[in-house]
């Protein structure tokens, strides 16, 4: 059931489980797939090189393509989701990183435990009244010098969508307003990145942000 704030993480977990196995095909392999120059892999490859040594946190994973992508560059990396559809696509595809089930508002880690902590299309599905707390438990895993990555959808206000498992939020930031939350929970905001959707994915600008604690 769905709080008042419109935020039912069941149904998101649901939403998620039932398309684990197609979402896998589609997505699992598009940043391995991804021409070179493209602009999600500089930019991921530009916060990658300023992470510090340590742990990596895939937080969201789905079927764990930057957890691939991570891993490919040296990392050592743990990817966490709560849809046990996505972690056995993850598992499944990325045997080199390790997987927890864990959710976003309540991270299974231990207090300065990571390195960097990337969020890729994961906090979007938050109200933007729970965001502060996604990020205050981030800035507790992190170690002091930290990086987070958030990948997420461009725009303005909440979205409710309606889906046979329930009604799904999503959130849309503006790059300074994004910049704003991060900086009022600790971090400091480094690189700022966005691109227009391309055919056939959600029709909402994408914004990319690193800030370090």
């Amino acid at each position: 059931m769905s709080d008042h704030d419109g935020y039912d993480p069941l149904a998101v977990k649901r939403v998620y489980d039932g398309m684990a196995g197609e979402y896998a095909v589609r997505f699992g392999s598009e940043l391995a797939d991804a021409d070179p120059g493209d602009p999600d892999i500089d930019f991921l490859a530009a916060a990658a090189d300023s992470f510090p040594d340590g742990y990596v946190v895939d937080l969201g994973c789905g079927p764990a393509q930057v957890s691939r992508f991570l891993i490919e560059r040296g990392r050592s990396v743990v990817g966490i989701d709560f849809a046990p559809g996505m972690l056995t696509e993850a598992r499944r595809l990325v045997p080199g990183a390790g997987f927890v089930a864990g959710d976003l508002l309540d991270l299974p880690l231990r207090d300065g435990s990571c390195a960097a902590v990337v969020a890729s299309y994961s906090l979007h599905h938050l109200p933007k009244a729970r965001l502060a707390a996604a990020l205050a438990g981030i800035h507790r895993v992190l170690a002091p010098g930290g990086v987070i990555v958030v990948i997420t959808h461009g725009g303005s206000g909440e979205e409710r969508l309606d889906k046979p498992e329930g009604k799904v939020l999503v959130s849309h930031y503006e790059p300074n307003e994004l910049a704003g939350r991060l900086g009022t929970a600790g971090f400091t905001p480094e690189l700022i990145r966005t691109r227009p959707p391309r055919p056939g994915e959600y029709p909402a600008e994408k914004l990319r942000i690193t800030a370090r604690r």
